[in-house]
Formats: structure tokens, C-alpha cells, sequence
């Protein structure tokens, strides 16, 4: 099924955080890979088990190799890691077989969090992968113009604010009015890296004025959670379309 403007754009913003979950992916790898291969060299445990840890050790480099690439498939291989952890998870067991399936569950329920983690990246690295083909220039050349507006808050038409608490942690977002579209990123406080980043149509997003004078900004999706922010103070030189009072 073909993609619409938005959802084509949305998919560009989405790839552009996948960005920095390579980024520490690389890092983590970096730092596992020497480790476990440090192990195996020096292990003094059964054969098998120091093969597995050799095993790891390798991959994880191999992978870390990989995602320096500049390989619009790069993120398949990190998936690929992640299934290999869960199988080599599962044979690293040695008690004998479960006789109940409970018990079956328990002892490879962290395998198939990993495998389901392996999914997960899985499912990132097919958009990456489609949004990083020349299909995608345009759009791609559209949202890095986009990108660099949300990187100045100043600019008359992003508005940032701050929402969140201990539980969800603290964010600072921005909102951009590209005239033709809302794009909307998310932050860790005081930084520019994304957490996430969606382009919407002009109807999904509303403000509302509240009697304090500041606004509530609702995002309905077209599919999705609808998301609301209460009490936002937003600049006056920012365009609000179709204000309601």
C-alpha cells in the first residue's frame, strides 16, 4: 500500500532517531565485545561455555564493525546479534531439561526477551533501510532542513516546553510549524539528541487556550495514543492556526 505525504515524512523523522540508538548500540558493543573475547582467551570454564563466550565476543566486534558502515542495512546485522544472544542464551544451559512447562519458561524466559528485542531492532532496521533509499532523497533532504530549524528554539516558528516527571522521566520538546505540517521532537532535558520525532497533519494537532492564559496542546494520530500537554506557554510570535478560545 502506497504512503501518503505525511506518513512518508513520519517515517524519515522516525529513521532519524534510530540515528542515536546506533550510535550507543556502538558503543555498548565496543565495550562488550574486548570483554568477552578477554574471557574466552583466559577462561578456565567448560569447553562449550568458552566457545559461546569466544562466540559472543566475535559477533559483538563483527557487528560494532558493521554499524560504522555507511549501510542502509547496517541495522539488520544488530537485530541478527541480538537472535544469536538469545540462541547462544538457550544453550548455555546446562541443568536438564525442564519436565513442565512451566518450568520450560522459566529457565528460557530471558532468551525470548532477548528474542523479542531482537524483533524489536528488527522492526527499526526495515524502516531505516527504507527511508535511507534514494526513494526517500527528497523526503530526507525535506526533514534535515526541518531538523536544523528544531535545533534553534528561538526560530518565530518552534515552540519548546518542558513536561514529564520522576516516573517518566524529564523531556523537553519542540514543536515546529512547517506551514504544511506539525512536526513535533522529543528531547532528553538539556540535550539535542532525539528520542523521538513524528511529522503529523495539521488537524491532528490542536491548542486549546485555558483560563490561565496558557495553552493545552493535544496530538490525535491518525493511529496511535493521543497524547496532551497541559498548561504550555507558548511564545507569541508562534502560529497557531485555528486557535480556539
Amino acid at each position: 500500500m502506497a504512503l501518503s505525504t505525511t506518513e512518508r515524512l513520519d517515517l524519515v523523522a522516525h529513521s532519524e532517531v534510530v540515528g542515536t540508538f546506533i550510535s550507543k548500540s556502538r558503543i555498548f558493543l565496543l565495550f562488550l565485545a574486548p570483554f568477552c573475547i578477554l574471557l574466552a582467551v583466559n577462561s578456565t570454564a567448560p569447553f562449550r561455555e568458552t566457545v559461546l563466550v569466544a562466540v559472543l565476543g566475535a559477533s559483538g566486534l563483527l557487528t560494532a564493525v558493521v554499524l560504522w558502515l555507511n549501510w542502509r542495512y547496517k541495522v539488520f546485522a544488530l537485530s541478527l546479534f541480538w537472535f544469536l544472544v538469545a540462541f547462544l542464551e538457550v544453550l548455555s544451559h546446562d541443568q536438564p531439561s525442564s519436565h513442565t512447562l512451566l518450568g520450560w519458561v522459566f529457565t528460557h524466559a530471558f532468551a525470548g526477551a532477548l528474542a523479542y528485542y531482537g524483533y524489536r531492532v528488527w522492526m527499526l532496521a526495515r524502516g531505516y533501510s527504507v527511508t535511507n533509499s534514494n526513494g526517500f532523497r527528497d523526503e530526507k533532504n525535506q526533514f534535515d532542513k526541518w531538523k536544523r530549524l528544531l535545533n534553534r528554539p528561538n526560530e518565530p516558528n518552534v515552540a519548546e516546553f518542558s513536561a514529564g516527571d520522576f516516573s517518566t522521566g524529564y523531556w523537553t520538546y519542540r514543536i515546529l510549524n512547517t506551514g504544511a505540517f506539525w512536526v513535533v521532537a522529543q528531547f532528553k532535558r538539556g540535550s539535542n539528541k532525539l528520542k523521538s520525532c513524528h511529522v503529523y497533519d495539521l488537524s491532528c494537532v490542536t491548542f486549546t487556550r485555558s483560563s490561565s492564559g496558557k495553552w493545552q496542546i493535544t496530538i490525535i494520530p491518525k493511529s496511535g495514543r493521543t497524547k496532551s500537554f497541559d498548561e504550555v506557554e507558548m511564545p507569541s510570535s508562534f502560529p497557531i492556526p485555528n486557535q480556539v478560545l
